[in-house]
């Protein structure tokens, strides 16, 4: 993809009609590193000054993660030490190439805390502030379309805290959702962790959890030997977090909470409703405290992106696995995302696909991420709604 134009999976022409599909991308990755002057300048000389000295862990460093193309970029950003780290450079490859009303910033590199457990714990909410104030006066000062999720520590005590902070702050309405890794020291409904759903419903903003940093364990028996491994393994984390918020009784606590699966996956969602639906028939008197059943709650209570695409062997399959998720209850909570600047980038138009129904397209696009972040999309922008693929 050329730097600053449209990649070749954007349309080659457009039919008669000029209406334009206005776009939020769910998922756009800022890449600085605590290393970075819009990191580092917010954190005190003693943590600096320990990091250089100690590290962060083993987990960062990445002495178990397998040798990759680094940070996962795209090609064109290899060489470029622009990309991730110029908010300016980003808003051109992709906010503007595309016109869009807005991108979240999920701050990936941000789970070099592990979830507070791999360090100091001092140095672990220092670190957290640190990447939200590089997201807020480095990132969101550049565009008013930047948005972003607050980083936090989820294991570590008084995370709260740092949700009010960004809340109530600056730019409050700008941080649009509270970001966590979905692997942790215990599983995540527990309610050692109902305090940062509470201060989520209270500013009415979600949970949003993303695929974890790359020496994180996510199978149940050790760390993986090939990326290929890691990233098929991203879509089992969700079978393990959603069970546990819905079993837990965490959905019939905090009637409200919305949460959102970033770079989880989504075609499993159907046949595992399926399957909770029948441990549930089989097993509901062991959890009388459920008001309904488990496939509801996830109706209700669970977004997804579509990074990475499902792309069946039978390209003519395509439609019947949109078609089952819309028929099931979830057409209206799958939102577009991008990766940005990850080699797998999927432009609107590949995870959109310009064959569908101009009413899926819209929601996916673009309406499904406004209702959730409240982000009112921008009229006038976005991608033709009659283009032709190219």
């Amino acid at each position: 993809m050329n730097a600053i134009t449209p990649p070749t999976t954007a349309p080659t022409q457009a039919m008669a009609s000029t209406e334009l599909l206005p776009i939020i991308d769910a998922d756009f990755h800022p890449m600085p590193t605590p290393a970075d002057k819009q990191v580092s300048e917010h954190m005190s000389r003693r943590w600096l000054d320990y990091i250089a000295k100690y590290g962060m862990g083993h987990s960062y460093s990445g002495l178990y993660a397998p040798a990759q193309r680094e940070f996962t970029h795209r090609l064109d950003a290899l060489k470029n030490d622009r990309v991730g780290i110029d908010p300016l450079w980003a808003r051109e490859q992709v906010l503007d190439a595309f016109d869009m009303t807005a991108a979240i910033l999920t701050c990936p590199q941000s789970y070099i805390l592990n979830s507070g457990g791999n360090m100091p714990e001092d140095l672990s909410k220092e670190l957290a502030r640190a990447f939200n104030n590089a997201l807020a006066y480095t990132w969101m000062a550049a565009d008013p379309r930047y948005h972003a999720a607050i980083v936090v520590p989820r294991d570590m005590p008084n995370v709260v805290d740092e949700i009010r902070r960004c809340k109530e702050g600056e730019y409050g309405d700008r941080f649009v959702s509270v970001l966590m890794s979905p692997a942790g020291q215990e599983p995540m409904g527990r309610q050692r962790y109902w305090d940062i759903f509470e201060a989520c419903t209270h500013y009415d903003i979600p949970v949003t959890f993303h695929v974890p940093g790359m020496g994180r364990q996510i199978t149940g028996a050790g760390n993986t030997n090939f990326y290929g491994e890691m990233h098929m393994n991203f879509a089992s984390l969700p079978m393990t977090l959603v069970p546990s918020l819905i079993f837990e009784g965490v959905f019939d606590r905090f009637p409200t909470l919305k949460v959102a699966l970033i770079e989880l996956g989504w075609s499993w969602a159907v046949p595992y409703s399926w399957r909770l639906d029948s441990a549930y028939s089989k097993l509901r008197d062991e959890v009388p405290h459920l008001a309904r059943k488990p496939s509801e709650y996830m109706r209700d209570h669970i977004w997804f992106t579509t990074q990475p695409i499902e792309e069946p062997e039978r390209t003519g399959d395509t439609e019947s696995v949109y078609q089952m998720f819309e028929e099931s209850g979830f057409g209206d909570h799958l939102m577009f995302s991008s990766d940005y600047p990850h080699w797998d980038f999927d432009s609107p138009y590949r995870s959109v696909p310009v064959n569908f129904p101009i009413e899926r397209r819209r929601r996916m696009l673009g309406q499904n991420a406004s209702a959730l972040f409240k982000i009112p999309l921008r009229p006038n922008s976005g991608i033709p709604a009659s283009a032709v693929g190219g």
